[in-house]
């Protein structure tokens, strides 16, 4: 878990790469998918939070970006474990 918390914080320094308009079109579309999520009981991972979070507020520009981290992380994952 201090990973993550160590991940969050250089993620957070990184500039706003997408317009305003964009900032606010994903934060409706992650409402939305947040509040599906709740209903369906799915949880959401911690570790990776941050990733989504950076996505919302325009720090990640594009989904390919999200899917190379999201795959590093879980390539992580799955090294430790094995």
């Amino acid at each position: 878990m201090e990973d993550s918390k160590f991940e969050a914080s250089i993620t957070d320094d990184r500039p706003i790469l997408v317009s305003q308009q964009e900032i606010e079109k994903r934060r409706r579309i992650t409402s939305s998918t947040l509040a599906s999520f709740a209903v369906d009981n799915i949880p959401i991972n911690p570790d990776t939070q941050h990733i989504f979070k950076d996505f919302v507020e325009g720090k990640i520009a594009t989904n390919e970006e999200v899917t190379a981290l999201l795959h590093a992380h879980y390539t992580k994952v799955a090294l430790e474990n094995n």
